[in-house]
């Protein structure tokens, strides 16, 4: 009877452990946002920054659409509410072809990809998908 009552006092505290364990990862999977629904839009920055004045750029962000390399001023940038699963691109090269040249997109204003060269490469591409 005592070995009976041992039995499932360790059944039961097996059990316990379980349950703890598996509420531990959802707590631990819900404070990283895994369960949340989706924000259903993000506010996204583009820059683009080249020695010399100038940059060619492309962009695709949801319905803003360069295709063709479009010669801009530099520092460029624009800013853009885009919906939650849009996959983004900015490219952009350096028609003077000295020094530095970067791509940088924030997200709800934190840093969310940067591309950095310096002369002779030429070309640089930030992309991704809005989270």
């Amino acid at each position: 009877m005592l070995t009976d009552m041992s039995d499932r006092t360790k059944t039961a505290l097996q059990v316990v452990f379980v349950l703890a364990l598996v509420g531990g990862a959802v707590a631990f999977l819900t404070s990283l946002g895994v369960f949340a629904p989706s924000e259903g839009s993000r506010l996204v920055f583009f820059e683009v920054k080249a020695s010399g004045g100038y940059a060619n750029i492309t962009l695709r962000a949801g319905d803003v659409v360069i295709d063709k390399p479009s010669t801009v001023t530099v520092p460029w940038s624009k800013t853009l509410r885009i919906d939650s699963g849009t996959e983004v691109y900015l490219t952009a090269s350096n028609p003077s072809e000295t020094g530095e040249l970067s791509c940088r997109i924030l997200l709800d204003n934190g840093p969310w990809k940067l591309e950095k060269i310096n002369a002779p490469k030429n070309g640089v591409a930030c992309a991704g998908i809005v989270p």
